[in-house]
């Protein structure tokens, strides 16, 4: 779970260098992401091994 999050951040001060707002927002938004993606991929990887 952390490596996505922290794979979010660093995509965010990445995106947040040339692109409005600034760093923070993006970090933030990079975060949620990951997050996101964490409990998205949980939760299908739980569902495909319940149909096995």
């Amino acid at each position: 779970m952390w490596v996505k999050i922290v794979i979010g951040a660093i995509v965010g001060l990445v995106v947040g260098h040339w692109v409005p707002p600034g760093y923070a927002v993006w970090v933030l938004i990079g975060i949620i992401l990951g997050a996101l993606l964490d409990f998205t991929a949980a939760r299908y990887f739980k569902k495909e091994k319940q149909s096995e």
